[in-house]
């Protein structure tokens, strides 16, 4: 039977660790925003069942909302509350390199159809800028190349 620390069992987890960059921690420790109904306990239960890391100390902070001004009614209103962790592991930690949106989430497709459905809604006829054309190439080309990739693994 796996160890339990918290007291949430995870089993499929929907819960957010955002990963928040810090210069200033050692190199064994890592800050994540997490929610703010969890506690030390299930933030090392978490990390040690789902990415197998050893966590030797866990440190919370809750922020308070930040205060700003309504611009229509003038009264004041205070954003939700943000609960941070510090986590250190008895391994040194490396941060995941940042993603390629183009690349890796079909930015450019998206780019593609955004300016495709803001020329159509200007009622453009639908003919290609040179942008437009140029976008739909690189489209394409990823398409090429992922349908290769993918045939040469099968």
């Amino acid at each position: 039977m796996a160890q339990r620390f918290g007291n949430l069992k995870v089993y499929f987890p929907n819960l957010v660790f955002k990963i928040i960059p810090d210069a200033r921690l050692a190199k064994n420790q890592a800050a994540f925003r997490v929610p703010l109904n969890i506690n030390k306990l299930d933030i090392k239960d978490y990390l040690t069942h789902v990415y197998n890391v050893t966590v030797t100390d866990v440190r919370t902070t809750v922020f308070p909302g930040k205060l700003s001004t309504n611009r229509y009614t003038g009264q004041k209103e205070r954003s939700s509350r943000i609960k941070k962790a510090i986590v250190t592991m008895k391994e040194e930690f490396e941060y995941p390199k940042e993603a390629d949106t183009d690349k890796d989430f079909g930015g450019l497709e998206l780019k593609y159809e955004t300016l495709r459905r803001a020329n159509k809604l200007k009622g453009w006829r639908i003919r290609p800028s040179v942008e437009m054309m140029a976008l739909r190439s690189q489209v394409l080309e990823n398409r090429k190349t992922a349908e290769e990739a993918s045939t040469k693994k099968a």
